[in-house]
């Protein structure tokens, strides 16, 4: 059976894309083409058909975000930043043309798209513990930005680096519901919202903006405003989705620990002597566990179906 949209949905969809094409900032991009994405799930048999408007904005925003700090320095960035660059951009891709197909209808073309998750999500893997280590390796070459932010960025990193291959494990786990399938496969994009939306309010928001070495002190606030704004915008799909919401419940929990982390655990001494350990190791290392747990998600997410149970023994 399909469940049809009401007129007054489609009539809000269609106002929210055109204003967001056309608002004032990059932010308010992002926030209406969200809002668009989340009513365009409501009452359609084939949830989040234009999430792929949401990941063409993500992309520019991105390119916004870190053009002072990674693409206008490309060939003076450290190796860890261009891996993890590189994997980051290849997983954005993949999701816009997972969404795009789905718009389109092309599920053939989904399918063989989908595939591509198989060495997606290991070269993901790789890239961010890559970037976790490029940050501890410029903590202990005495960065001044990474000196005072480094092992706190590093530290959510780390929970992100968890919450997308989870996420991306129980997409496949659940690859035969659609609304799961889809939700857990759009919540992957939830933990790159926070640093490029972060970037943007530091480079746009008055008050927050840093020009230089004495307003890194504000980096802190942008990254939690940030945190509160992709907070919100998980806790509404998750309540506006509630018979396939879970997905959003636990991409919600992530933000929410992060939230807090960044202001407890990640500013402790323990976790910032581990930081410090961890750019003293060769890179190697953690491309390898980065690679090594990608491929375990795969692994365990294709094999393991929903609802799967083991057969318990016959008792006398």
């Amino acid at each position: 059976m399909t469940i049809r949209q009401s007129p007054k949905s489609i009539g809000n969809r269609s106002y929210l894309l055109a204003f967001a094409t056309s608002a004032p900032s990059p932010i308010d991009t992002v926030r209406l083409l969200m809002i668009a994405i989340a009513i365009d799930g409501l009452g359609e048999s084939m949830p989040y058909r234009r999430a792929w408007l949401f990941i063409v904005a993500l992309i520019a925003a991105t390119l916004f975000a870190f053009w002072r700090s990674y693409f206008g320095i490309f060939a003076r960035a450290p190796s860890g930043f261009h891996i993890h660059g590189l994997t980051a951009s290849l997983w954005m891709l993949l999701l816009l043309a997972q969404s795009w197909t789905v718009d389109r209808r092309q599920f053939g073309a989904h399918r063989i798209v989908g595939k591509a998750t198989f060495v997606a999500i290991p070269l993901f893997g790789a890239g961010a513990m890559g970037v976790i280590y490029s940050m501890a390796a410029s903590t202990v070459g005495g960065d001044p930005f990474y000196a005072l932010w480094g092992a706190r960025l590093g530290f959510l990193d780390l929970l992100a680096f968890g919450a997308v291959l989870y996420a991306a494990g129980m997409a496949l786990r659940h690859r035969r519901n659609v609304r799961l399938h889809a939700g857990y496969m759009l919540s992957t994009a939830l933990p790159l919202v926070s640093p490029v939306l972060g970037r943007v309010i530091n480079q746009t928001v008055p008050g927050l903006t840093i020009r230089g070495p004495q307003d890194f002190p504000l980096f802190g606030p942008g990254v939690q405003l940030a945190n509160l704004i992709a907070a919100g915008f998980a806790l509404w799909l998750w309540r506006t989705n509630q018979s396939a919401g879970r997905p959003w419940a636990v991409a919600l929990g992530v933000v929410v620990v992060q939230i807090v982390s960044f202001e407890t655990l990640a500013t402790g001494s323990a976790w910032g002597r581990l930081f410090v350990a961890i750019g003293s190791l060769p890179l190697t290392v953690f491309l390898a566990f980065g690679l090594i747990a990608g491929a375990t998600t795969v692994l365990i997410g294709w094999n393991v179906h929903a609802g799967r149970r083991v057969a318990q023994p016959a008792t006398a």
